[in-house]
């Protein structure tokens, strides 16, 4: 399935921009590049899914699964060989670690799939134009005022999250079945 592909794609990705953003200025729209590849993957694997009629379980988790293996490497590597606050992160990975962790526990006892959300993929996108600020070594206030953002959207959306979580273990949720 094309989608799936697509999905895949952004975590093998994570190689060569691990590897570009190790080396620094040097590699600065090689990094870029990478960004808007994975950037078109992911609005193109939805739209392959949707477009082609192959919306699957194995696609609602791997297209998020992909989603946090990148932006986690993107961002791991922006705070050992650049400037990016290694808070943002743990909080990115602790948001990510529990809704993994519910997620799978939900599938397992349920049945039930989480879909990704408009505050989960606002974050997603705020955290992508906070990167790109990083990367392109904007000036610290437009760096600060997104990373402001992006913490304020990573709270939002677990909150969001919890109460998606809260809503399907008491039985009042929209949650889909898979």
């Amino acid at each position: 399935m094309l989608a799936n592909i697509l999905s895949l794609s952004r975590i093998f990705l994570s190689i060569p921009l691990l590897y570009s953003l190790r080396r620094g200025d040097e590699m600065t729209v090689t990094t870029v590049s990478l960004l808007f590849i994975a950037a078109a993957t992911d609005l193109g694997d939805g739209f392959a899914a949707r477009r082609l009629k192959q919306v699957s379980r194995t696609g609602k988790m791997l297209d998020p699964l992909s989603d946090k293996v990148f932006l986690s490497s993107l961002l791991g590597g922006l705070v050992l060989w650049g400037d990016f606050p290694a808070w943002l992160l743990v909080m990115l990975l602790l948001r990510d670690l529990a809704i993994v962790s519910a997620g799978t526990y939900l599938l397992r006892s349920r049945g039930f799939v989480i879909a990704a959300n408009r505050w989960g993929k606002s974050t997603t996108a705020c955290l992508g134009f906070t990167t790109l600020s990083f990367v392109l070594n904007a000036p610290a206030l437009l760096c600060d005022v997104l990373t402001l953002g992006s913490t304020v959207l990573l709270l939002v959306s677990s909150v969001s999250y919890a109460r998606a979580l809260r809503h399907v273990l008491s039985g009042t949720d929209g949650a889909e079945r898979p």
